[in-house]
Protein backbone atom coordinates (compact mmCIF):
# COMPACT_ATOMS: atom_id res chain seq x y z
CA UNK A 1 0.00 0.00 0.00
CA UNK A 2 1.10 3.34 -0.90
CA UNK A 3 1.20 6.38 1.83
CA UNK A 4 1.68 10.18 1.64
CA UNK A 5 5.40 9.94 1.57
CA UNK A 6 5.34 7.50 -1.26
CA UNK A 7 2.99 9.83 -3.39
CA UNK A 8 5.12 12.82 -2.37
CA UNK A 9 7.96 11.04 -3.51
CA UNK A 10 6.85 10.23 -6.80
CA UNK A 11 5.44 13.20 -7.37
CA UNK A 12 8.23 15.09 -6.97
CA UNK A 13 10.38 12.54 -9.17
CA UNK A 14 7.73 13.28 -11.94
CA UNK A 15 8.37 17.21 -11.22
CA UNK A 16 12.37 16.99 -11.48
CA UNK A 17 11.67 14.95 -14.79
CA UNK A 18 9.48 17.93 -16.10
CA UNK A 19 12.12 20.44 -15.26
CA UNK A 20 14.92 18.33 -16.96
CA UNK A 21 12.60 17.75 -19.94
CA UNK A 22 12.51 21.39 -19.98
CA UNK A 23 16.68 22.43 -19.56
CA UNK A 24 17.09 20.17 -22.35
CA UNK A 25 14.38 21.07 -24.91
CA UNK A 26 13.01 17.89 -25.04
CA UNK A 27 10.92 17.22 -27.52
CA UNK A 28 7.06 16.79 -27.64
CA UNK A 29 7.79 12.52 -27.87
CA UNK A 30 9.47 12.88 -24.34
CA UNK A 31 7.12 14.50 -22.65
CA UNK A 32 3.88 12.41 -23.74
CA UNK A 33 5.96 9.88 -22.24
CA UNK A 34 5.96 11.11 -19.03
CA UNK A 35 2.42 12.32 -19.42
CA UNK A 36 1.53 8.52 -19.90
CA UNK A 37 3.36 7.12 -17.26
CA UNK A 38 1.99 9.53 -14.57
CA UNK A 39 -1.59 8.81 -15.71
CA UNK A 40 -0.81 5.36 -15.49
CA UNK A 41 0.51 5.95 -12.07
CA UNK A 42 -2.64 7.95 -11.42
CA UNK A 43 -4.57 5.01 -12.49
CA UNK A 44 -2.64 2.66 -10.24
CA UNK A 45 -3.32 5.39 -7.16
CA UNK A 46 -6.78 5.32 -7.13
CA UNK A 47 -7.55 1.99 -7.75
CA UNK A 48 -5.18 1.41 -4.46
CA UNK A 49 -7.01 4.22 -2.52
CA UNK A 50 -10.44 5.35 -3.76
CA UNK A 51 -10.23 8.63 -1.58
CA UNK A 52 -6.65 9.77 -3.79
CA UNK A 53 -6.87 13.71 -4.29
CA UNK A 54 -5.79 13.37 -8.15
CA UNK A 55 -5.55 17.66 -8.12
CA UNK A 56 -3.42 17.40 -5.38
CA UNK A 57 -1.17 14.89 -7.03
CA UNK A 58 -0.99 16.94 -10.06
CA UNK A 59 -0.05 20.15 -8.98
CA UNK A 60 2.64 18.28 -6.80
CA UNK A 61 4.18 16.50 -9.98
CA UNK A 62 4.52 20.15 -11.98
CA UNK A 63 6.69 23.00 -11.39
CA UNK A 64 5.80 26.35 -10.23
CA UNK A 65 5.75 28.66 -12.51
CA UNK A 66 8.99 30.08 -9.81
CA UNK A 67 10.24 26.74 -10.16
CA UNK A 68 10.12 26.81 -13.83
CA UNK A 69 11.77 30.08 -14.55
CA UNK A 70 14.44 29.07 -12.23
CA UNK A 71 15.52 26.01 -14.62
CA UNK A 72 15.90 27.79 -17.62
Amino acid sequence: MFTKKHFIQIAEILKNQRIFLQNTNAEGFEKRILHSVESELIELFKTENPRFDVQRFLEASNPSQAEKELAI
